[in-house]
């Protein structure tokens, strides 16, 4: 269980790290919105799916 907990920390983490990282430095030079707008989307759906596995995994 306690190993469990630190990998979904870990994973939290670089999923709200990367949600700086990637749009601000290395999609800044793309010249187009569209990269950015996929990003966004894949993170989103990413951190949907997290959430879902995290929270029906959830007991008393």
């Amino acid at each position: 269980m306690e190993s469990q907990l630190k990998g979904w920390v870990i994973w939290f983490l670089i999923l709200v790290l990367s949600a700086f990282i990637v749009p601000f430095y290395f999609l800044s030079n793309v010249p187009k919105v569209y990269g950015a707008f996929l990003y966004w989307g894949v993170f989103a759906i990413v951190a949907i799916i997290s959430v879902g596995v995290i929270t029906s995994k959830w007991r008393d």
